[in-house]
């Protein structure tokens, strides 16, 4: 009994906990998608599944060997080039957070006044800041990244060449 309700129950777990992307129908391209002067046919400003032909490129850009690894890559277009990205725990490929000011980091201060840091399972991976304690408010202490002109994390793009 525990079995099948744990069979039944899990997907849905799991989907639930998923990271959250925008759902948007990728185009049907004109041409295939390859990279080179045409990259962007096809592909807009909207982070969207990596298409099949751009695997190869993909794998090369990340410096990984196993094709299984584009398993949930995006990709989008920014100025003409194409861009991938690879979601994971601490990578996240939508907007970037660009606040100055983070409530849970302000809660977190409550609780733990004068640390050093802020973990950044409070403020966020998307943040392109670390954050601190000052007294009991969270307080930017570094840049650690930045936006690029779409409002993503410029870091976790990289450019996908032929």
């Amino acid at each position: 009994m525990r079995a099948r309700l744990a069979a039944a129950v899990l997907p849905v777990l799991l989907a639930a906990s998923a990271p959250s992307m925008p759902q948007q129908a990728a185009p049907a391209p004109a041409t295939p998608l390859t990279p080179g002067p045409d990259a962007c046919r096809g592909i807009g400003p909207v982070p969207q599944p990596l298409p099949e032909a751009l695997v190869r490129s993909f794998l090369r850009a990340f410096g990984l060997k196993a094709p299984i690894l584009a398993q949930g890559a995006v990709v989008r277009c920014a100025s003409g080039r194409l861009l991938a990205c690879t979601p994971g725990a601490n990578l996240p490929c939508g907007h970037a957070d660009i606040r100055r000011t983070l409530p849970a980091a302000d809660l977190w201060c409550r609780h733990h006044p004068a640390a050093a840091s802020v973990p950044a399972f409070v403020v966020g991976h998307d943040t392109l800041y670390a954050w601190r304690c000052q007294g009991t408010q969270g307080v930017v202490a570094a840049r650690i990244a930045h936006a690029d002109a779409d409002g993503y994390v410029a870091e976790y793009w990289r450019p996908l060449r032929p």
